[in-house]
């Protein structure tokens, strides 16, 4: 019982990091730009996805599987680590805003 209150503490204790990221065709340099609230949790899906031969995102789909998915690369732009007092909505604002900031950054005659 011990061991599952430590658990849950730590998973409590945890920094919860999102950020903006782009997935990059590599081979024609288009781009998709989105946010998430959890960084490494959407770099592990890209992985898993990319080695097991299906797509991350359905906007991707005809690419994917035209490419193969070892064309493509994952490219975090900007983290954001959530505050402790930060809801859950209030983070992924906060994302989606500076998601927009990218967008305004980027060449977006490149953007799927």
């Amino acid at each position: 019982m011990d061991t599952r209150k430590t658990l849950t503490n730590e998973y409590k204790q945890a920094k919860v990091v999102g950020g903006v990221y782009r997935l990059v065709n590599t081979r024609n340099n288009m781009y998709l730009l989105d946010c998430t609230p959890n960084l490494q949790a959407k770099q592990n899906s890209f992985n898993f996805t990319r080695s097991s031969g299906s797509c991350l995102d359905f906007r991707l789909k005809e690419v994917w599987e035209s490419f193969g998915g070892e064309a493509f690369a994952f490219e975090i732009l900007e983290s954001l680590e959530k505050k402790k007092e930060q809801s859950q909505e209030e983070f992924i604002d906060d994302l989606e805003m500076l998601k927009q900031l990218w967008s305004d950054k980027l060449d977006s005659s490149n953007r799927y």
